[in-house]
């Protein structure tokens, strides 16, 4: 048998392809919220990921500069929070369009600089961005951390074939 009996069979990268090969990945969940002149912003995220300790760092990505990722982008500050099973509820709310967001009943408080916090979320790291770099319609966008806040422990809440799921 040569070599090449034994490669997978491969495809040429498409956006399918590639929305596939992501679909199956699981990913952990964040929300992330913004203060606005317009009011508190909040999206929910797969893309969080560290970077570095010097400085402390974080790295996600956004789809688009309008709505809540612009908010978001052009906040001084903002909350990642690394959510858990117990947020499963939050995490579906932030996930779609046009649902009532920012009630009492989800147990926000605010920080005293100002961001949405949920005290719920199993962490959360108030950041700013150092650097925001646009890649097509998206942006990458690097954090530093400036707070780490401790809150409720959970089981892990990630996101995998187009569902919230527990491990």
């Amino acid at each position: 048998m040569s070599d090449a009996q034994h490669l997978p069979e491969r495809h040429l990268a498409t956006q399918e392809a590639f929305k596939d090969a992501f679909r199956e990945h699981p990913a952990g969940i964040a929300l992330i919220t913004a203060e606005t002149a317009d009011g508190p912003v909040g999206l929910t995220a797969s893309s969080v990921a560290s970077v570095g300790l010097d400085p402390l760092a974080l790295a996600f990505s956004v789809t688009r500069a309008t709505g809540s990722a612009g908010g978001i982008l052009s906040a001084p500050g903002y909350v990642v929070h690394l959510l858990s099973a117990n947020n499963i509820g939050i995490a579906e709310t932030f996930a779609r369009s046009g649902t009532e967001r920012f009630t009492d009943d989800q147990g926000w408080e605010r920080l005293p600089t100002g961001e949405p916090f949920l005290p719920a979320a199993r962490v959360a790291l108030r950041c700013r961005t150092m650097q925001a770099i646009p890649v097509g319609s998206s942006s990458l966008v690097l954090a530093e951390v400036l707070e780490v806040i401790p809150g409720e422990p959970g089981a892990v809440l990630v996101y995998q074939d187009r569902t919230f799921r527990t491990l």
